[in-house]
């Protein structure tokens, strides 16, 4: 791990050195928390260092690429709901800060955007903009990589060539996929001539970049506002967990279902013998794990591929802040998005789907300040150690959810407000 990159902290497991490796000494294996890492076959490694020189973390660091935000930009804002009620997204930029990470963004420019077809949101976790972006990449007989479910529903990145498929990469996942051998499966493609949309988080498409090494004009690169990627291993048990507790296993799973609207989404997942998990993202217990970012990989908490340091054409989220910009949308809470463009292929990526989607453009820095993930990490909290500590003592996830996702019992509620009297909140 050490002869790969610098400092293994850092490692994103986007598997760029593993997909490199001409000969196959690099195979990306999960530690104990869940997470991939490479690891080196010694008996079959040359030590011919093209996996060093292609990880982009490495590159990050040679090239001086390290935004860092001051987290003293961040401030809380008491009239936006709770981390667990949208995204985790619950500290707003200072205008300060957001002066200070935005210096130098001028040329990027940023839209709200939504797909006119009603039943395309409804399908989306916001505004559907990369289903219609997919759409024209399928129609001009392209292919589209994106992270899918398998048939246990682990998450695991993948491709489709026709539009009866786009269902399987729609909507947000939220846990670290397994990559694969996707970006030897995307050259493949681009050399051969067909047109591709590769579509993951910062991290990943910053790693494909630096696998393919070279500009392709028949590709167009999507990241995404990414608060962080939750451990497999802990999606797994919190997946075994539920079918022992509804006695079925699942046949469904959308973490973001907008049944009651795109802010009041749901976690909603079905079972074989018709039970539903249906639960507001408020109250909802692998969420509430997420937006204390116990379970999140390392490198998300000083992450290095965030908007500024973006390799992608476009970056989407959602366009949380939406009533405080005065921007004119189509606001009815079936979902909007942004979109920021980094380069002139993004631009005409939108430019080709005007027909199919509304767009209004926006100020970035407004656009920034009520999304902060783009450009700050979320801290590290001293209790992702011990959450990792007992997990490893052989805590089931009914045991990590009664000590570490319970927010709403009294004894929860007793210890927030001893904080917040010694100060500490």
């Amino acid at each position: 791990m050490k002869d790969i990159v610098y400092d293994k902290r850092y490692c994103t497991g986007c598997s760029a050195c593993s997909q490199t490796c001409p000969f196959g000494a690099v195979m990306m294996d999960a530690d104990d928390e869940g997470f991939l890492f490479p690891r080196i076959d010694e008996g079959v490694c040359t030590d011919c260092g093209l996996c060093r020189k292609i990880c982009p973390v490495n590159k990050a660091k040679e090239n001086g690429e390290n935004l860092k935000s001051d987290k003293d930009n961040l401030k809380p804002d008491k009239n936006r709901p709770s981390a667990a009620g949208r995204d985790a997204n619950s500290l707003p930029l200072t205008d300060a800060g957001s002066e200070k990470v935005l210096a130098g963004f001028e040329g990027k420019k940023a839209y709200a955007c939504w797909s006119r077809s009603n039943e395309t949101r409804e399908r989306s976790s916001s505004g559907g903009m990369f289903s219609e972006l997919a759409a024209k990449v399928l129609s001009n007989g392209g292919v589209v990589f994106g992270a899918a479910f398998d048939s246990d529903f682990n998450v695991i990145h993948r491709y489709i060539d026709n539009i009866d498929s786009i269902d399987d990469l729609r909507r947000s996942k939220y846990v670290q996929s397994d990559i694969g051998d996707t970006f030897r499966q995307a050259r493949e493609l681009l050399d051969g001539g067909r047109e591709v949309l590769f579509c993951g988080t910062p991290c990943q498409i910053a790693g494909l970049k630096s696998f393919l090494n070279k500009e392709y004009g028949n590709l167009i690169t999507c990241d995404l506002a990414c608060y962080g990627v939750p451990s497999p291993k802990v999606w797994r048990m919190f997946l075994d967990f539920l079918k022992n507790r509804y006695k079925s296993d699942i046949c469904s799973v959308s973490f973001r279902d907008k049944s009651a609207g795109w802010k009041e989404s749901s976690m909603n997942i079905g079972f074989a013998n018709g039970d539903r998990y249906l639960v507001s993202k408020k109250r909802e217990l692998y969420f509430m794990g997420f937006s204390k970012n116990i379970f999140n990989r390392r490198s998300c908490f000083d992450c290095r591929f965030r908007l500024g340091n973006s390799a992608a054409d476009i970056t989407l989220a959602d366009l949380w802040g939406i009533d405080k910009m005065g921007v004119k949308v189509q606001n009815d809470d079936r979902g909007v998005s942004l979109a920021i463009t980094h380069t002139r292929t993004g631009e005409k990526a939108l430019e080709d789907i005007a027909g199919s989607i509304s767009l209004a453009e926006c100020d970035i820095k407004e656009a920034v300040k009520y999304n902060p993930r783009l450009v700050a990490s979320a801290r590290e909290p001293a209790g992702r150690t011990a959450f990792f500590d007992d997990m490893r003592r052989g805590y089931d996830f009914d045991m990590l959810r009664r000590k570490y996702m319970d927010n709403f019992s009294l004894k929860y509620r007793m210890k927030q407000l001893a904080k917040k009297i010694l100060g500490r909140g």
